[in-house]
């Protein structure tokens, strides 16, 4: 036979043999005859051959498909830790918040407590001052200031029973403005009871009268 091209793959002939076997011609590149093979063997190793590589591509399918199935596992795992560290955050910037607002009416609390607490024990304070700047004046400057201190509690005395005199006139007024209410009710009353009397008297008499012509009109129906 002749040579074949160069750079060609090497292909097989089919051939039979003295006994009609059916047989394969393994050639090279230039046309050589390097083997001999069976058709049946060789047929058959070209479908394991074949069946092999699609199994290999099945799997690779199949594990294309595995880290496909992986990786989406991994990014939803990963966007649920997100979720939860985001949602941690938030929750503890509100606990901040809620502490700082704690803390917050918490000092108010106290400075109002110590506001009033002052207040309380301002005039305290004051008076022990005065006394021990008093003390320190000359005798004659003590002596004014003690007069002035017995006026103004005789001042704030007499306020007070001025006071005290007030809320009794204001009460005892009272009192005389719903006795002369309950009076005029009870007149009121008294006024509407005799009219009623007095119409109820003139009901009657009007009915005897009437009574009195229907027997004159018509004798004989006299009781």
């Amino acid at each position: 036979m002749a040579a074949r091209k160069k750079g060609k793959k090497a292909r097989r002939t089919v051939a039979y043999s003295s006994k009609g076997k059916k047989l394969y011609y393994v050639r090279d590149s230039k046309g050589r005859i390097t083997d001999v093979q069976s058709y049946a063997r060789a047929h058959a190793a070209d479908i394991k051959r074949n069946a092999k590589a699609e199994t290999g591509s099945k799997s690779t399918k199949k594990s294309k498909a595995k880290a496909k199935a992986k990786a989406t596992v991994k990014v939803k795992v990963a966007r649920a830790k997100t979720k939860a560290k985001l949602k941690t955050v938030r929750t503890k910037a509100k606990l901040k918040t809620a502490r700082a607002k704690v803390a917050r009416k918490t000092k108010v609390a106290k400075l109002r407590r110590a506001a009033v607490e002052a207040v309380r024990t301002a005039p305290v304070k004051t008076r022990v001052a005065v006394r021990r700047a008093v003390k320190k004046l000359p005798r004659p400057a003590q002596s004014a200031v003690a007069s002035a201190e017995k006026a103004v509690t005789t001042a704030e005395k007499s306020v007070s029973k001025t006071v005290a005199r007030m809320k009794k006139q204001a009460a005892k007024t009272a009192k005389q403005a719903e006795a002369a209410v309950a009076k005029a009710q009870g007149s009121a009353e008294s006024a509407a009871t005799s009219l009623i009397d007095q119409a109820k008297d003139l009901f009657q008499k009007a009915s005897d009268v009437v009574e009195s012509a229907v027997e004159s009109v018509i004798p004989g129906e006299s009781k």
